[in-house]
């Protein structure tokens, strides 16, 4: 039997850390910025929007605070020069930061599956049905590796072939794509727009929650 889609249904609530306003506002790539693999996300649209998610707290916290890892030409660099006060160390979160921010809880209201791309029959359906877009990043099969890597060129493509997906009718057939973290064991989710979402919660991002200190904790990060 010819391989299909691996398609599910998104957990209740989906965590996001997010600015406070506008609640849950979507990501938007223009084309020029679609073009270069150091911008954007992972699963943009050009010309759409996608609403970026996790199960957990903790997911949120991670796919939001990534930038401020420390790095290793940071951590070398500093290394090498006297602390002085006030300086920002690597891999210190501003205080500032956690008060523009909001974590949010949000149920999916459609009934439009997600596409699993972590799972092996997703990547047989697209290796038949989106080859082109496989042989123009130089793969012959898609697998775990290639949608986790590097290159959002990659991955948006897909998620620009998902989302232009149809029904007889010009409907839409999915609401999104399932995906995990390349941060760690975090479930997350890419949500295209036209989705019904419902906002269920919306708390200030505070120091002592247990779920952001587990992330710093994770990533060798403090805040300052």
């Amino acid at each position: 039997m010819p391989a299909e889609l691996a398609l599910l249904t998104a957990p209740s609530p989906i965590w996001r850390v997010e600015r406070i306003n506008p609640p849950l506002g979507f990501s938007r790539v223009n084309p020029v910025d679609a073009m270069n693999d150091l911008t954007g996300n992972r699963f943009d649209v050009t010309g759409a929007g996608v609403l970026y998610g996790a199960t957990t707290p903790e997911g949120g916290y991670a796919e939001t605070m990534a930038g401020f890892r420390p790095r290793a030409s940071m951590v070398s660099a500093f290394s090498e020069i006297t602390p002085e006060l006030g300086r920002v160390l690597p891999g210190q979160v501003p205080m500032a930061w956690l008060t523009t921010r909001r974590l949010r809880g949000f149920d999916v209201t459609g009934s439009l599956p997600f596409v699993d791309i972590e799972a092996p029959a997703t990547h047989t359906y697209l290796t038949h049905h989106a080859s082109p877009i496989l042989l123009q990043h130089g793969l012959e099969n898609l697998d775990i590796p290639a949608v986790r890597g590097p290159s959002r060129l990659l991955t948006r493509a897909i998620a620009s072939w998902l989302y232009s997906r149809t029904d007889e009718h010009g409907q839409p057939l999915y609401a999104g794509i399932r995906y995990v973290s390349r941060l760690g064991d975090f479930e997350c989710w890419a949500i295209f727009d036209g989705t019904p979402l419902e906002l269920r919660t919306s708390d200030e991002v505070v120091a002592t929650d247990p779920a952001l200190r587990h992330v710093l904790d994770l990533f060798g990060m403090s805040i300052r």
